[in-house]
């Protein structure tokens, strides 16, 4: 059954593995030192469509050590920043990313901290997940007659996060446009290295209560957002490496210094934050575009982990519906016995 949609949303040769999902705090890349190839009009899926157009760009770094590379940029609420959380459309963003050739995707994410330790404009590299969404957002790619189910207990590609912690601790290179990049090593943020993230459905910030709860056992959080799941959990369905750089912006409610998350206060440390993830976008895509790096970069250990997982539904139980647009996620999984 064809779902009428383009069999490839590739306009040129370059193969498209890497791909940044920007969230609040940055809705773009530095130009340079990534160079524009191409804009992918909003492309349509069985989903819907993505939150914005996707950006083809060209990464070119200055060390031998790492090649030449192209990668995708998308806007998670849009390039307006239009979308609230619960309105960002995770299933079209994560099914165009797969189709496009992406398998490795490196998220930011404006968060909230539950911790002493994690300062506003710190950074910190997710391992875990709670999903506090409580149903309110789609969270698979497997419905109406196709069965799927796929491990979580890694929520976030250790391999991926690893690699992103290693490149923002030991390099963290300023902008290539900066006049000092040739000379400064300076770490530009704390990094910490791992972390629980708690996704909550939004749009309203935590009432101190939740955010309490948050940060207390049995759920002993570190940080709070609105974007982590369900991302990641569609990211996993979809076999794609997947890590969230987590961007401190609050001590969320729970702190006795402040009155409770603003705007105004999430808008304070925001600029600081921005300028510092366009710098640690660079720092990771030169670290990616190392040749030690491309079997985390290509997904290599998810693959077909999504065809053995919705084995359990018999080909005639089957629904037509649902096999089209798995089909269409991925060419030849799914054929019917």
């Amino acid at each position: 059954m064809s779902t009428g949609l383009p069999d490839t949303l590739t306009p040129f040769s370059d193969a498209v593995q890497i791909a940044i999902i920007g969230g609040t705090g940055l809705s773009t890349l530095p130009t340079p030192p990534f160079t524009p190839i191409t804009t992918l009009p909003t492309p349509p899926t069985p989903w819907g469509l993505p939150s914005s157009p996707i950006s083809i760009l060209r990464y070119a770094p200055p060390s031998s050590n790492s090649k030449a590379t192209t990668i995708a940029f998308l806007a998670r609420h849009g390039i307006h920043h239009q979308l609230a959380p619960h309105e960002v459309p995770n299933q079209a963003n994560i099914a165009a990313l797969r189709k496009l050739g992406v398998r490795c995707i490196i998220a930011f994410s404006a968060v909230g901290s539950l911790r002493e330790e994690v300062k506003p404009r710190d950074f910190l590299v997710a391992d875990q997940l709670i999903d506090w969404t409580r149903g309110s957002r789609p969270s698979t790619f497997f419905s109406d007659g196709l069965v799927g189910h796929v491990s979580l207990a890694e929520p976030f590609d250790p391999s991926l996060s690893t690699l992103i912690t290693r490149a923002l601790t030991n390099t963290q290179p300023p902008l290539s446009s900066s006049p000092s990049s040739s000379s400064s090593m300076t770490p530009l943020m704390t990094i910490h290295p791992r972390g629980t993230v708690i996704t909550i459905s939004g749009p309203h910030f935590s009432s101190r209560a939740e955010s309490l709860l948050f940060r207390s056992a049995p759920f002993s959080c570190d940080v709070v957002n609105m974007s982590a799941a369900p991302e990641a959990k569609l990211a996993r369905e979809a076999e794609l490496g997947y890590a969230m750089v987590c961007m401190s912006t609050d001590y969320d409610s729970w702190h006795a210094t402040n009155e409770g998350v603003s705007v105004e206060m999430v808008i304070g440390h925001m600029e600081t934050n921005s300028v510092n993830a366009r710098r640690a976008v660079e720092s990771i895509v030169q670290e990616l575009a190392k040749e030690r790096n491309e079997d985390i970069v290509a997904g290599k250990q998810w693959e077909g982990m999504v065809k053995g997982a919705a084995g359990i539904t018999k080909a005639e139980g089957r629904g037509k519906e649902a096999m089209s647009r798995m089909g269409w996620l991925f060419p030849g999984y799914f054929e019917r016995e």
